[in-house]
């Protein structure tokens, strides 16, 4: 059916489901610029509880004593500065470069310049803490557009929503093209692709929610002004 058929109360549900994907997308790309597009500063002061401390004490709590999760703890504490890295270097070299070194697992764990970033960000708070970029990059976004174009667009009017269609699937690819290769990594050379892919789906996705609600709102057809032939 189409969605200038709906009744109204389904076309107002229609319009909370696109309006929660639309915030979905909208919060999965803050985390994208606060992980991967806005990297710690030099001088930037650790969190209370870093990202570092979270996932020591959480998911890779297995692979580390508490000796030296104690250790992690006070480099950080100290300010995660290179000077004294080297108190962490041999548990990093041991422990984690073994699967995240260069080309490895997500995220890349061999070097003080990919430490930091974790020493610096601040630890999970709430559920979107626990999303992780693969996540992001391979599900979520995809889920959003799968449902939006696939639910709602489909069943639009437009001429060429074949064409929008294919806009969006090309940009869901893009963006996990590009994280594939980066494993979620930024580098200087290819950050932009991260920002090119961001712009990508917010762009796409804005345009699909404006068509989709023109759709269940915009004016029907042979619904003009009744006009009144007596007399």
């Amino acid at each position: 059916m189409s969605l200038r058929a709906l009744p109204p109360s389904e076309r107002a549900f229609a319009t909370l489901v696109v309006l929660v994907l639309t915030l979905t997308l909208g919060m999965g790309l803050g985390l994208v610029f606060t992980r991967e597009l806005k990297p710690a500063g030099p001088n930037q002061t650790p969190a209370a509880r870093s990202r570092l401390t979270a996932v020591l004490e959480g998911v890779m709590a297995g692979n580390v004593t508490p000796a030296e999760v104690q250790r992690f703890k006070a480099w950080v504490a100290a300010g995660a500065t290179q000077a004294e890295f080297a108190q962490v270097e041999a548990v990093v070299a041991n422990n984690c470069a073994s699967c995240h070194a260069q080309g490895g697992q997500f995220p890349r764990i061999a070097s003080f310049e990919d430490l930091r970033p974790l020493a610096v960000e601040a630890g999970p708070a709430g559920l979107l803490g626990l999303v992780d970029a693969g996540t992001l990059h391979l599900l979520a976004f995809p889920l959003v557009f799968l449902v939006a174009a696939g639910g709602y667009l489909r069943r639009t009017t437009l001429p060429r929503r074949g064409l929008l269609m294919g806009t969006c699937a090309l940009a869901v690819l893009f963006d996990a093209g590009q994280w594939w290769v980066r494993q979620g990594r930024p580098g200087m050379g290819v950050l932009w692709a991260t920002w090119l892919a961001s712009l990508a789906l917010l762009a796409t996705l804005v345009v699909l929610v404006a068509v989709v609600l023109a759709e269940l709102w915009g004016p029907r057809s042979g619904q003009g002004p009744v006009r009144n032939n007596l007399g």
